[in-house]
């Protein structure tokens, strides 16, 4: 009866050294998470409260850049991989070029310039 409790102790004790390590062999998301969430705050900081626009063009353009910001924290919310990671950044990036040719269109600075 001992040797079964030796041998259950030696099962939990490898098992414990060897999660830790099994675990860390997954790929952290790290700077993908980062450069996602840079996109999407960039991206809210054009779109959050958008000022009025008498170019329909334009208008539209932002709409769809403020859809796009809504769509990236929803994927950044659920995001585990680092794919998931990256879509989020595509979809930021999007907004953010629909920002810039609004911009465009209004004769406003582009974002990301003084």
């Amino acid at each position: 009866m001992t040797w079964l409790w030796l041998t259950l102790a030696g099962v939990v004790l490898v098992a414990g050294a060897v999660l830790p390590v099994v675990l860390r062999r997954q790929p952290h998301p790290g700077s993908a998470a980062i450069a996602a969430r840079s996109r999407y705050h960039l991206l809210g900081h054009h779109v959050e409260v958008p000022d009025p626009v008498a170019d329909p063009e334009a208008a539209a353009l932002l709409r769809s850049a403020r859809e796009r910001w809504h769509s990236a924290g929803a994927l950044l919310a659920s995001a585990r991989s680092r794919q998931d990671f990256e879509l989020a950044q595509r979809v930021a990036e999007e907004g953010l070029a629909a920002v810039t040719r609004a911009y465009a269109l209004l004769g406003l600075p582009q974002p990301g310039q003084p």
